[in-house]
């Protein structure tokens, strides 16, 4: 018995991964003029590259098997191996139905089936008459004819040839423990530290190659559990929508004119850098007070801070698609995570690259978190370079390369850009576990000393790369942009929804910033969002379709910004700040002189975010 189940199982698993791989061919051959211009080479990577989703998608499909295995190997019924192959049969039919689909819908959407699809199944009417006839009755005979034949080849493949059962229990103790650590372990992607996600299938500067790498019912699936509360309906019903876009009309109804120009030139070359974790009560200029980044607070006495900025999100995910594409992080959701809406977003790097820029990325882990590889993919940066790309000789933490040798990597690679260039670099270093290769340098006596002594080695670290950087041709030339990607818990313990844990550094550096401003704060109040309008303003290049990010040196731009939070939201302005987290049973409101300012300012927020939340619904 033990040997059957072993080998059926895995005849199984070759079966879901024979239709996986016969379906990402069909979708080749359909779309046979995009392959052909990407070539053969592309094409086969794609299946390289797909296999471990691919792998992942086949294992969820074994659960239930795993269990119908395991109860035959107790009860020696075949009844169970009956319910299996039905089982099959029925999971054959569905994956031809959603490879179908998405072979059928690429050509109209240009991205991979998902759960806007089921947006569909309350106008069956007008989806069946807008479709062509001769679509319909292809794709129905389609549907028919290969279950047919893929069930017919199951029943020859798996079900020829059912043994009589004999017990074994032995067998039955080692199938329970084993098989679900293979299983499971293979779902999530192996025992990598972080979970498996569509960025494992990214790898291409071509959508399309990246587009077929991805496995389908993965893809689906994912999107519908991403979305399972909110799939079609907008949480915020307060005001209807009419009413809130004249309440976020009015605030960006503002005369938009140039502000002040800080650089000393239009095209400079741009380090862009992410921060890990990096929250204002770490520098002292922004009240930290802590001394645990001198050198941060040195650049900023010869840079250009901004003391009222906010994250807007609180993963680094959400920070990072927030400033490159400024839309602001939605409550419930994570926009970055579902590539099925990455054509609706703008990408200011991208625009960048239009303009002559070389742009890259650099991170010293893994970019799969969150799905930030595919983002980063997906919008065609000319060199991607993570973790598995270091020399393998240089040391590694947990989570990925320390800070220094991403800086020396990051200045290896510039040297070798045409300039202008636009180098992004993700900092790891203060991130848990702070596995830092250097002696704590102080002791706090809280359960903060690692994250604070990871924060003075990443700010040394960057002091550093900055001296090594003053002696590169390219320095004079070259914006210097430093902002973190979300805020973390410090010492100060500000309740989770006040505004001060959202607060983070955002600081302009180097020497091709006009002498005036070198050391100047702006304390505009604004968000990761408003980088994108502010950087291509400084660069005369338009900016009118980041429509939720503003030009913080014009001194028109109102006083503000939201933030997102896992189940709510925050609004900070002059008047005062408040924040509405669902699940509790009060709105806080902080600092305002009169209930007329906070009942406006209430208004406001839930105005914005339902805006933003229908937005992202329609993408």
């Amino acid at each position: 018995m033990g040997k059957y189940i072993i080998k059926n199982i895995l005849k199984q698993y070759l079966l879901f991964l024979f239709i996986t791989e016969l379906f990402r061919t069909l979708f080749f051959l359909f779309y046979f003029d995009k392959s052909s211009v990407a070539g053969i080479g592309e094409v086969l990577n794609a299946y390289f590259y797909g296999f471990m989703l691919d792998n992942s998608s086949v294992n969820y499909l074994l659960i239930i098997p795993f269990f119908l295995y395991f109860l035959y190997s107790i009860f020696s019924s075949n009844i169970f191996l009956i319910i299996n192959k039905h089982y099959t049969n029925f999971i054959i039919a569905l994956l031809v139905f959603i490879d179908l689909a998405n072979i059928s819908i690429y050509n109209e959407w240009g991205i991979k089936l998902n759960s806007k699809a089921f947006a569909y199944l309350g106008n069956l009417d007008e989806a069946y008459h807008s479709a062509r006839t001769s679509v319909l009755i292809g794709g129905l005979l389609a549907f028919i004819i290969l279950s047919y034949l893929l069930i017919k080849l199951s029943n020859r493949f798996l079900w020829k040839d059912i043994p009589q059962p004999k017990r074994n229990n032995v067998f039955s103790v080692l199938w329970f423990i084993i098989a679900p650590l293979l299983i499971f372990g293979s779902m999530r992607g192996s025992l990598q530290q972080i979970p498996i996600s569509q960025s494992q299938s990214y790898h291409s500067k071509i959508n399309f190659i990246n587009q077929a790498s991805v496995n389908t019912p993965w893809n689906f699936f994912h999107s519908i559990l991403a979305n399972k509360r909110y799939m079609a309906s907008n949480p915020y019903v307060n005001f209807s929508l009419e009413e809130s876009h004249k309440e976020v009309d009015k605030l960006y109804d503002y005369k938009r004119e140039k502000g002040i120009n800080v650089l000393t030139n239009k095209k400079p070359n741009i380090v862009f850098v992410f921060l890990e974790s990096w929250s204002a009560d770490f520098i002292d200029e922004l009240g930290g007070e802590m001394h645990v980044t001198p050198h941060f607070s040195e650049m900023a006495s010869e840079g250009i801070l901004f003391t009222e900025h906010y994250a807007s999100g609180t993963l680094s995910h959400q920070g990072i698609s927030s400033t490159f594409s400024a839309f602001p992080s939605t409550p419930f959701t994570y926009i970055i995570e579902l590539p099925s809406k990455y054509n609706n977003l703008n990408c200011f790097p991208k625009d960048l690259q239009k303009q002559g820029y070389n742009t890259s990325f650099h991170f010293g882990g893994q970019l799969n978190y969150g799905n930030i590889k595919a983002y980063i993919y997906f919008n065609q940066f000319d060199e991607i370079i993570e973790g598995k790309d270091f020399d393998k000789n240089i040391p590694s933490g947990k989570l990925g390369h320390h800070d220094q040798f991403l800086w020396d990597r990051v200045l290896k690679d510039i040297d070798d850009y045409p300039e202008p260039f636009f180098a992004a670099a993700f900092t790891g270093s203060t991130h848990s576990p702070y596995d830092m290769p250097v002696n704590d340098f102080k002791t706090f006596d809280s359960r903060y000393d690692k994250l604070l002594n990871s924060m003075y080695y990443a700010d040394s670290c960057i002091a550093d790369f900055i001296t090594k950087a003053k002696e590169k041709p390219w320095y004079d030339n070259t914006l210097f942009v430093f902002v973190a990607d979300h805020s973390h818990p410090s010492p100060f313990k500000h309740p989770f929804y006040s505004k001060e844990v959202r607060k983070i550094p955002l600081l302009f550096y180097g020497n091709v910033l006009k002498e005036e401003y070198r050391g100047v704060q702006i304390d505009k109040i604004m968000s990761q969002t408003d980088i994108a309008a502010t950087l291509l303003t400084l660069l005369d290049m338009p900016s009118s379709k980041y429509h939720w990010s503003r030009d913080v040196f014009n001194p028109n731009t109102p006083n503000f910004a939201y933030f997102g939070l896992n189940n709510g939201y925050g609004i900070v302005t002059p008047k005062g700040y408040y924040t509405d987290v669902m699940g509790f049973d009060k709105i806080r409101n902080y600092g305002f002189d009169s209930p007329q300012d906070s009942i406006a300012i209430r208004r406001l927020g839930e105005s914005y975010v339902k805006v933003l939340f229908q937005e992202y619904l329609d993408y």
